[in-house]
């Protein structure tokens, strides 16, 4: 019931992405439906309770919307980024822990964190789409790079 839900909430924000989004909040959403496969796939590579293929997988994850974060000036790519940082760092309670114990805890605050990630994804299609229109308005974004070069700042910035 729960996974169902979150997979549910998993799409929605997807969706979101795909339906508001620019490249990169589309190139999220291809990354993440790819998550859902290869979760699959690197789920039987364990080394005693610890899940070496899905660790390795969130790390891969990790470094790709980091270099993402570097390039695009999205703040919902930085959030996206602290979170699933955190997802990662919950792989290595197994390696800490001698006892089962606190493998479900590493779960379960992935769990939560994994909804604090979808919750992203609604931010990065809103921001998207308030970009677009903040700028159909004729405002000045940092983010449209040939607006920035050709507005006076010395302008914009004068009463």
């Amino acid at each position: 019931m729960v996974t169902t839900a979150i997979i549910v909430i998993t799409l929605a924000g997807v969706l979101a992405l795909f339906l508001f989004g620019n490249w990169e909040e589309r190139v999220v959403g291809g990354m993440v439906l790819a998550l859902l496969v290869l979760v699959r796939v690197m789920e039987p590579f364990q080394i005693g309770t610890w899940r070496a293929g899905i660790a390795a997988l969130e790390v891969v994850f990790l470094i790709a919307i980091l270099w993402l974060t570097c390039v695009r000036d999205r703040w919902w790519l930085t959030a996206l980024t602290g979170f699933q940082l955190i997802s990662v760092l919950t792989h290595v309670v197994p390696l800490l822990a001698s006892g089962r114990h606190f493998v479900w805890t590493a779960v379960t605050i992935r769990l939560e964190v994994w909804l604090l990630i979808c919750i992203t994804f609604f931010a990065g299609a809103w921001e998207a789409w308030a970009a677009r229109r903040f700028a159909r308005e004729g405002g000045f974004h940092a983010q449209d790079k040939h607006r920035s070069r050709l507005v006076d700042l010395d302008a914009v910035q004068r009463p």
